[in-house]
Parts: structure tokens; sequence; C-alpha cells
């Protein structure tokens, strides 16, 4: 649920609210909670109820940084050496995607898919172990920026272009456009967080 945004960040976390929710006991809330916010997924406070912890783009821009590094870096590896059985899948995928728009779990499921199928494509193990071990830290991040107004289609745009110049073989284009499309779900993502914040 923090994952998808479905609790948003800095949302107070009532435990007999997620005991009912949940339809479980308050032992197993209380120990999720802790394992959380191991995880940096919660936060936990004295005498008050837990929180979600709050996405801060200072913490995450270096991560997104990484990301656009590693994974246009891949793109463009990957025109080269995608398979053909990769590019069928890559394209049931963007199917699948283009389906699942209004489905936000289904969606982040599929688009975490075709991010990691393009970095397998790419047939570098170093590069797609960093990029397993950053991936994971800015989901939430990738799913807050989802969730702005338009965003799913501008993606949906974005990925099909990939498609097709992987499709291409047109290494430098793919390179560019999964560029873009990560520098832009990072740039959603700090927008909305500095929405309405004094400057």
């Amino acid at each position: 649920m923090i994952l998808l945004n479905l609790l948003g960040p800095g949302e107070v976390l009532n435990e007999p609210d997620l005991v009912a929710r949940l339809g479980v006991s308050r032992t197993p809330v209380r120990e999720a909670l802790k394992l959380l916010a191991g995880e940096g997924l919660v936060t936990l406070r004295r005498n008050r109820a837990a929180l979600v912890t709050p996405l801060d783009p200072a913490d995450l821009v270096p991560l997104f940084e990484l990301e656009v590094a590693l994974e246009s870096f891949c793109a463009g590896l990957a025109a080269a050496r995608i398979t053909a059985a990769e590019l069928d899948r890559l394209a049931r995928i963007q199917e699948a995607l283009e389906a699942a728009r209004d489905d936000r779990d289904a969606y982040t499921r599929l688009n975490r898919q075709a991010h990691r199928l393009i970095v397998t494509a790419a047939r570098s193990p170093a590069i797609a172990e960093a990029h397993g071990r950053a991936f994971p830290r800015l989901e939430r991040a990738r799913n807050f920026a989802l969730a702005a107004d338009g965003r799913v289609a501008e993606s949906l745009g974005e990925h099909r272009a990939i498609l097709e110049a992987l499709r291409a073989r047109e290494a430098e284009r793919a390179r560019t456009l999964m560029q873009g499309h990560v520098a832009r779900t990072q740039a959603v993502m700090v927008a909305r967080l500095t929405e309405g914040r004094p400057r």
C-alpha cells in the first residue's frame, strides 16, 4: 500500500485502522511497522502513531540521476543486443501496459517488468546488479509521479517510442528516449512534492 501510494507520504498509520483493514491482530501490524521502518518506508514516533515516511527530493534526485545513467546506457546497449524473443515479450508488456492504464497495481508491476527487461537485454551483469539495488528504492517515488494527472498516458507514449527504437536497432535514439523518460518521471515527482511549498 505504501509502494503504490495507497498510503501516501506523511500519512498517519493508525494501528487499529490497519488491524481492521488487513484483518490481522496488532502484533503482526507492529512487527510489520518495525520492518518497514528499517526499510525507510515508515517513521516510528515515540508515544504517537507511526507515519509513512515523506518522500524527499534531496534523497531521491541522486537516485534518479543514477537510474537515468544506468537505464539510458542499457537501452543503447539493448538496441544491439536484444533478442527477437525479448522484443516480442516487450511488445506484449507494452500491450498489457496500455490495457492496464487505469489499474495502478497492474501498471506498476508491468512498468517494472519493462524496465528490467531492457536492463537484462543489455547483457551486462554488473549494470543489472547495480540497477537491481537502486531501482527498488525509487519505486514509491516513481509510483507517486505516475499518479500525476496525465503522467500514465505520457509514460505509455514514451514506452512506445523506446520499443520502436529498440525494434529499429537505433542505439542512440533508444538511449536518448530512455534518458528523457526517466528524467521526466523525476521532474514530475519533484514538481508534485514541491507543489504548494513556500520557496
